[in-house]
């Protein structure tokens, strides 16, 4: 597919992604950089900590959902869904930004495959998940 169709696409999503409404509610945002990874952004909020302080397991999990999601799915013309994905939490983290940068290791014509890592606003690798995504029928509303 041509680089401006690519990218014509990664607009939309980001325009779309504000009606994720679950990652509305956690505050995330997303842009696509230059080579089309997807940047998932989350400001830190006490609402995401566990009971000890620390930002809990699931969000990280969702950020690289998220972040692996959105990088397939501009490969796509029709919607895509999360088939699997795992996450690896290698850090803990209190009381910072978050920063989610997926990027497509192979994107067939029904299934893709991508990963994400998680880093604090600083750098530091608190994450690292991939997922595999199947294309569907079912056009984006």
């Amino acid at each position: 597919m041509p680089a401006a169709a690519l990218a014509t696409r990664a607009r939309a999503l980001e325009a779309m992604f504000h009606r994720a409404n679950f990652l509305a509610h956690l505050g995330a945002t997303i842009h696509f950089d230059d080579a089309l990874n997807s940047v998932v952004s989350l400001p830190h909020k006490p609402e995401l900590e566990h009971a000890l302080g620390g930002i809990h397991g699931g969000v990280l999990a969702t950020l690289v959902d998220a972040a692996a999601w959105c990088a397939a799915a501009v490969h796509y013309p029709s919607w895509i869904t999360t088939v699997e994905f795992s996450t690896r939490l290698l850090e803990p983290v209190v009381g910072e930004d978050l920063v989610a940068v997926g990027r497509v290791v192979r994107a067939g014509k029904r299934i893709a495959v991508a990963d994400a890592e998680v880093r604090t606003a600083s750098g530091r690798l608190v994450a690292a998940g991939s997922a595999t995504l199947s294309a569907t029928g079912v056009p984006y509303a």
